[in-house]
């Protein structure tokens, strides 16, 4: 695909390839479905920005009164606060477009930053990565997390080559960072791997010559990089919590999280065949290559590319350095193989293919901005929230129904219960280890399962339960004298038998709904919610 031609069918063959990748790109970014902390991060960002300080104790909890409270994505909290008052679930959509388009295009620019050889391969590697990349982009703080690493890499490139003013942005950039998401702590291991690197090519010239990496371009002196790395590292304590963040995150990764999909390891099977095809190409690429490689790159791009395997929810961190790194090394390789693909070649130049090709990538990239705007979404501009994947009708009944006091929750539903249900504080949500402690987060993996009721649930304090319907839960509840009040097809409410509950809840007749309850979407709230008064704490 290298150099100009005044060919029309090669033209519009390119111009489709782009429309295609540009499309599909769309199509998985603009992705509007809630994700299951955004009630919370919105409402957090809005108290914030009411009070105009930083909320230290558990305000919305009956299982974690009191307890101190490490809300470490303050800024993006505040950010998408915001944005919900502004512009409500559009201003929301909006924001999360606006980050994953600086995000992808500055990783692409990066990429691409080469011959046309390159550039080809910048785009073709975007548009095989972009599932997995958008697992990242939705409308949460981990946006800010793929934005700062690809300001890191920037910055490193930048620093490597020469420029020591790009060094300089990186203290400011981790300051920011850690104040944002709790992904600071990857960006640290990227710039430890990366420093150590380039210091080791630096003490031992006679490295260089044993392994098949370029020396680097220029000698700042290891001290120097030494120096920014260690002020990098120390300006992550410019946070509310110091360097006891640091600590903490470090813990919290650790923190093992059995119902958690994205934390879980990347499954070999088809849904995340993409990923493993450009992991697998990328390092052939890289391998192949007769272009200088930095050994600062490779070993950072290896480390991102083994926390992906080991969780999924990293796949997007690797995805973006990939596409700012290998670029160069694919093109290569494609160059080094022509002439064993010369008949694919002769092909590939007939105009007759090229039309036909062309025609197909035009009418896949149409098809992908009709499905951005089609069923399922019913708000293509907002964000949605799908009944089938969280209780707006079981928390309707509860309002209606008046079942307040302290609840049961499910984790993933946790958050949109503080937001919607003001009068019923929350046993567990999304929040996790930033509040709750070890046992409580035990007892409610245990709940879920359908494995145990333990102490540290303080069932007797409990007045209403909302349980995912499948959760084994249920049954450990009924046969503890629980009353099943309301049924869907997704979820579940229980009050106490009627010695321990009110009056009123033990003689609500019960409610069985069949999928039209779980059909469907509806808008995020646009409103404030109740609890956004920061003067105002959940009801124990």
């Amino acid at each position: 695909m290298n150099g100009r031609t005044s060919n029309p069918a090669a033209g519009f063959f390119r111009w489709g390839l782009v429309a295609a990748v540009a499309a599909f790109a769309w199509l998985r970014f603009s992705d509007n479905i809630a994700d299951n902390d955004l009630w919370g991060h919105v409402l957090y960002g809005e108290r914030n920005l009411a009070a105009g300080a930083i909320e230290r104790t558990d305000p919305f909890s009956w299982t974690a009164t009191g307890q101190p409270w490490i809300n470490h994505e303050v800024l993006a909290e505040i950010a998408l606060g915001g944005a919900h008052r502004v512009g409500g679930a559009t201003g929301l959509w909006l924001l999360m477009i606006a980050l994953s388009a600086a995000t992808v295009l500055w990783a692409l620019r990066q990429g691409a930053a080469g011959d046309t050889d390159q550039r080809w391969a910048a785009v073709l590697l975007l548009g095989a990565s972009v599932n997995f990349i958008a697992l990242g982009c939705a409308a949460r703080p981990q946006l800010f997390t793929l934005l700062a690493l690809v300001a890191l890499f920037s910055a490193l490139r930048g620093f490597f080559g020469g420029r020591l003013a790009a060094g300089s942005m990186l203290p400011p950039l981790f300051a920011l960072w850690a104040n944002a998401h709790g992904g600071f702590l990857a960006g640290l291991l990227v710039l430890v791997v990366a420093a150590v690197s380039e210091i080791a090519l630096l003490v031992v010239p006679r490295l260089a010559g044993a392994i098949p990496f370029a020396p680097p371009s220029w000698r700042p002196g290891w001290m120097r990089i030494a120096a920014t790395t260690v002020i990098s590292i120390l300006a992550v304590a410019l946070n509310p919590w110091g360097l006891g963040l640091l600590r903490w995150t470090i813990a919290s990764v650790a923190l093992a999280r059995p119902h958690i999909t994205e934390w879980q390891p990347m499954a070999l099977n088809a849904g995340n065949a993409a990923f493993f095809i450009v992991l697998v190409l990328s390092a052939a690429g890289w391998i192949v290559s007769r272009r200088p490689r930095r050994l600062w790159e490779a070993a950072a791009l290896a480390l991102l590319a083994a926390m992906a395997v080991a969780s999924r929810r990293h796949a997007p961190l690797f995805g973006l350095a990939n596409l700012i790194l290998t670029p160069r090394h694919l093109a290569d390789a494609f160059d080094r193989i022509r002439g064993r693909i010369a008949s694919l070649r002769r092909l590939a130049v007939q105009p007759a293919f090229q039309w036909v090709t062309g025609i197909a990538l035009a009418a896949a990239a149409i098809s992908s901005v009709r499905a951005s705007m089609a069923a399922p979404r019913e708000h293509p501009w907002s964000i949605e929230v799908p009944r089938d994947e969280y209780p707006v009708a079981a928390i309707a009944f509860i309002r209606a129904q008046h079942l307040n006091g302290n609840m049961l929750t499910f984790f993933d539903w946790g958050q949109q219960v503080i937001w919607e249900l003001p009068d019923n504080p929350v046993s567990f949500d999304g929040r996790l280890d930033t509040v709750y402690s070890p046992e409580i987060m035990e007892a409610h993996w245990a709940l879920s399962a359908g494995q145990r009721i333990t102490p540290a649930l303080h069932l007797e304090r409990a007045r209403v339960a909302l349980l995912p319907t499948e959760s084994g839960g249920i049954d450990l509840l009924r046969a503890a004298g629980w009353k099943l009040l309301y049924r869907d097809p997704l979820a579940s409410v229980l009050v106490p038998g009627r010695a321990a509950s009110p009056g009123h809840a033990a003689d609500i007749p019960p409610v069985f709904l069949g999928a039209p309850a779980v059909s469907g979407r509806v808008l995020f709230p646009n409103a404030p919610p109740a609890l956004a008064d920061p003067r105002r704490r959940a009801n124990r």
